[in-house]
Order: structure tokens, then sequence, then C-alpha cells
């Protein structure tokens, strides 16, 4: 009987034993980096990433996990996933400060800011984190062999921040901050001494100084573009700005279009605006009030003698003291007898900027000779704190007098900040 249990034993454990599964095997860290890198040489990289996260995540202390969290990150990168690249290189470059393949990481991450990065006309913050990237590298480890690459990488995005500095400089010139221009300009100058583009920027300190009145300061700037740039382009480019008149257009035949041939076009107009005193309220919205030159500055001109007409097109800012109005075009049209702006038509994207008040609108419309300004289409009018909205907003200047319609089903508001 005994016997019989015993078999019966036997045959039990037998029978359990095969229906178990056979122990799982154990992939060693070594076996799985190495099937890692042959799937990357494969072009197969979402099961390289497998392999070297594997590795990441069940061996943290094994020294081979260290080289493939390194490939992890250039698994992503070839395959073009920056965002997650640069997060495994920051997070490689922050636990392990002094690993030896950190060179090689801090040169990686300065590739994957420096495809965030933007043209020079954008905000540049992925430049400076790719600059910062390479800087780190040069001074960290001179002699590592991935410091001359990062060199030339860190010179072409320092150009990138100075070309937008410049580009901003000028846009300030041409709009008549000369203030800024020149703290933007005079910043390039003295960080930036060997850069490209240097000469601009001597020219465009050298107008704004001028505009300014301060001809010491012009005179010094000149002199060193053309110490220092003796056949640059813009030493044949007058240094007072050209201020073209209306005459111009009087040199060709009756009824034929004048065409500005320039990239930009810059004129001085004399409306006829008339000055009245405002009361308290009026004051608060008050844009236009003085007899004053217009300056406008649009990317072309065309005028029609015949019929007294000039129009500006493309990025037109029109300056009336501190007064500044932005838009796609203006229609003015001239008194036959003073040559000054009778009426004058701004269309598209209308931005009126004086001081604290800025108001927004489709087209404005401009009626020197009967003191008459109308805002038209989703009119907006800032002045501080207080707020102005309707459809149509009417200043008649000459009766101290302001009407806000509003469209229909609709009501004009306005907002009243007390002090």
């Amino acid at each position: 009987m005994k016997k019989i249990t015993i078999f019966f034993l036997v045959l039990l454990v037998s029978i359990f034993s095969s229906c178990a599964s056979p122990p799982k095997k154990v992939e060693k860290p070594a076996d799985l980096y190495v099937e890692g890198v042959n799937l990357m040489k494969a072009k197969k990289y979402d099961k390289a990433i497998e392999k070297f996260s594997l590795i990441r995540e069940n061996f943290p202390f094994d020294p081979i996990s260290f080289v493939a969290t390194v490939k992890l990150g250039d698994a992503y990168y070839e395959k073009k996933d920056y965002v997650q690249a640069s997060t495994i290189y920051e997070d490689f470059f922050n636990a392990h400060p002094e690993d030896e393949n950190i060179p090689y990481v801090l040169k990686k991450l300065g590739e994957c800011y420096e495809r965030f990065s933007l043209s020079f006309h954008r905000d540049q913050a992925y430049t400076l984190k790719a600059i910062e990237r390479y800087t780190y590298l040069l001074n960290r480890y001179p002699t590592s062999i991935y410091a001359k690459e990062a060199d030339k990488k860190r010179d072409a995005l320092i150009q990138k921040l100075v070309d937008r500095e410049i580009y901003i400089g000028e846009f300030y010139y041409k709009t008549f901050q000369y203030n800024a221009a020149i703290t933007r300009l005079e910043y390039v100058l003295k960080k930036y001494p060997d850069a490209k583009g240097i000469e601009k920027v001597l020219y465009y300190l050298t107008q704004s100084y001028k505009a300014m009145g301060n001809q010491n300061k012009a005179d010094q700037y000149y002199g060193q573009l053309k110490s220092q740039y003796s056949d640059s382009k813009f030493l044949f480019t007058d240094i007072k700005r050209q201020r073209k008149s209306l005459k111009v257009a009087q040199a060709t035949s009756p009824g034929q279009t004048l065409m500005s041939k320039t990239p930009r076009t810059d004129i001085e107009l004399k409306p006829q605006i008339p000055v009245v005193q405002k009361t308290q309220e009026e004051e608060k919205f008050k844009f236009f009030e003085e007899k004053k030159p217009i300056d406008i500055v649009s990317d072309s001109m065309e005028g029609m003698e015949k019929e007294r007409y000039v129009i500006f097109k493309g990025n037109v800012v029109a300056r009336q003291g501190d007064l500044f109005i932005y838009c796609d075009t203006i229609e003015a049209y001239m008194d036959e007898n003073t040559n000054e702006i009778e009426r004058a038509h701004a269309k598209g994207n209308v931005k009126i900027v004086k001081r604290e008040r800025t108001s927004t609108c489709k087209e404005a419309i401009f009626d020197n000779k009967k003191g008459i300004i109308t805002l038209k289409g989703d009119v907006t009018v800032f002045s501080g704190q207080d707020k102005l909205t309707g459809e149509i907003v009417t200043y008649y200047i000459n009766e101290e007098k302001v009407i806000v319609e509003a469209e229909k089903d609709k009501k004009a508001k306005i907002r009243i900040t007390p002090k």
C-alpha cells in the first residue's frame, strides 16, 4: 500500500511539473545594449528605445546603464523627437555632472535646442539655451573633441542674436522711436563689436542721433563708420534722412502715376488741423490737437498730380508729433492751393497711439477741412484705464464733441475709472 502511495505522489509531481511554464530567461544588460545599438544602426529607433529603456529601468546601478541612457537620448534624437531627447540629456547632465560622457551630452543638448531655434525675427529663447550649453562645454572642456564644432555653432547662434537686435533697432528707428533704437544698437556695438552687421548699426546710430538733434554723437558714429568700413554701401547713402516733397509728383505729366522705387518711402506732409480747447472729459479720449507736419513711411507710394491724390501702401506708419498711426494703406487728398492734406483715409488694421491713449479700428477718415475724424469698424479707444467701444466714433474737433454709435442690436460702451 505504501508503494502505491509513493507512486501516485511521483505521478502528481511529474504532471504539475509538465504543466508549469519554463523559467523566463533574463537578458543581461550588456546583451540589451548590443541589441539596442544594432537596432539603431538598422534605424529601428522605437525598438532600440525599448532596449535602452529596459537597461535604465531594470539595471540602474550597472555601469553600462550610464552609456545606455546617453544612447536612449541618441535614439530619440535620431527619431527627431528633440523634446524627449533633450529631456533625457538634461536628466543625465544633472544626475552625473562629472561623467566622462558629459562633453558629448552638452554637444547634443546644444544641437537639440538649436533645432528649436526660430528665425531672428522671432523669440530667441532656445537660441540662448543652445548658446548656454555650447558655452559650458567650451569653458569646462576646452580640449574636448567636440569643442571645435561647438565653437562654430555658438558663433552662428550669437550672430542670430545680433541680427535680431539690429532688426529691432532698425524697426524702432523707422517708427521714430529713436531713444529705443539707440539703446538696442549701442548694446550691440558694446557687446558684439566684431559681429557682422556693425556697419548697419553705426549707420542707424548716426541717423538716430541726428534725428534727435545730437550732432556730436551723430558725427562720432559716422566717423567710426567711415574709418572702419571705407567701402560700405551706407557711406553712399545720405546720412541726413531724405524727405520727399509732394512736388516730386508735380514733375510728372498730368494724370501720370508716380511709383516709389525705394524700399521704403518717407514723406513730410503738412495738415490743416485747428488747435482747440477741450473739456476735462474730452481730454481723456483726445488724439488730434496740433497743426504739425505729418511724416509718413511706407513700402511704396503712388501719386497722381491731376487728382491731387497720393496713396501709401504697405506697413504704413504716419507720425504727427507724438501721435502715431499704423495701418495697411493711407489715401491722402491734397488741397489745390495750399498743397496740404484736405482729407485722408487710413484702412486695414488701423492703430492710433498717442502716449497713454490707443485706438484700434478697421478704418479711419480724417477730414481736416471740416474738422471731423471718424473711426469705423470695431472701434476701441483706451485712455489709461478708461475704455470706449463702438462701431463708429466721430470726433468733431471744432465743437469739442465726440459721438459714439453702436452696431445694430448692440450698445456703445464707455468705462471711466475715477481717480
